[in-house]
């Protein structure tokens, strides 16, 4: 019998297309060179997962800013919306690697011409911030119809842990929350220092909205020194945490029994 390494690569493209995609993953952690090879057939099903069967990641994100510790009053929400769209995979470790756009209105579609400004929040210093993420696998039938959803992550990222790391840089680049196991969302933070033109404006909308609903009677204000934006620019998983999605659906695709989910984006 021969050895696979000995095998022709047309071979062995032939043999993978008759192993399931959990068959590759565990084929492809046995050494460095099977996964090489398996990467690049992993990669192909993972990417028609994606355009074909309409599996995404839906990124939530909400950051509540509070206008006053001492004055009760509602927060000032600002929420982002991602979508998944397919990277790349890591030859060596199989980690699957998704960018993230914002999702078009009919919250079915990435955008991807977006800028970074638009996967982006702003948080100021001396403003309080939550920041809830909440993740969720889904897939999209070609007819645009929600056909499975369910919540696969989910992480709070504390603003005074940010404004720390920054402490001694201007920046954060490469940074990961952990949404789950085998599950991270990717982002970096910038000050005033290194904001671009949109970025600028990004801070500018939300100076003009924060002043519009803080109480009135506090009268503390914001400045753009004081402020800093933090991008979401990618996630990471996987290949068994993918496999695993795919086969825990919490809504099926009865418009019977779920008819909203038919015709309007679930998120």
């Amino acid at each position: 019998m021969y050895k696979l390494s000995s095998l022709p690569i047309e071979i062995l493209y032939l043999i993978g297309d008759f192993l399931e995609i959990k068959d590759l993953v565990a084929l492809g952690r046995l050494n460095t060179w099977y996964s090489y090879w398996i990467s690049i057939i992993l990669g192909e099903r993972i990417s028609t997962s994606v355009q074909r069967e309409g599996w995404r990641i839906h990124i939530d994100i909400l950051a509540k800013s509070y206008p006053s510790e001492q004055t009760p009053s509602f927060p000032f929400s600002t929420e982002l919306l991602l979508l998944s769209e397919y990277s790349r995979i890591n030859p060596i470790t199989l980690t699957l690697e998704f960018k993230l756009c914002p999702i078009d209105e009919d919250g079915l579609d990435a955008v991807k011409s977006a800028t970074q400004s638009e996967r982006s929040i702003v948080i100021f210093n001396k403003i309080k911030t939550n920041i809830d993420i909440v993740a969720y696998f889904a897939q999209i039938s070609t007819n645009r119809r929600l056909q499975h959803v369910n919540q696969a992550g989910a992480a709070i990222m504390n603003d005074r842990n940010l404004w720390n790391q920054l402490q001694d840089n201007n920046d954060i680049h490469g940074n990961m929350a952990i949404m789950g196991s085998a599950f991270k969302l990717g982002y970096e933070m910038t000050t005033q220092n290194s904001h671009k033109e949109d970025m600028v404006k990004l801070i500018e909308t939300f100076q003009k909205d924060f002043d519009k609903h803080k109480n009135a009677l506090d009268a503390s204000s914001i400045k753009k020194e004081d402020s800093a934006v933090i991008s979401f620019d990618k996630i990471q998983v996987s290949p068994e945490w993918w496999i695993k999605q795919m086969k825990v659906p919490t809504y099926g695709s009865d418009e019977k029994q779920y008819p909203e989910f038919t015709e309007h984006g679930y998120w």
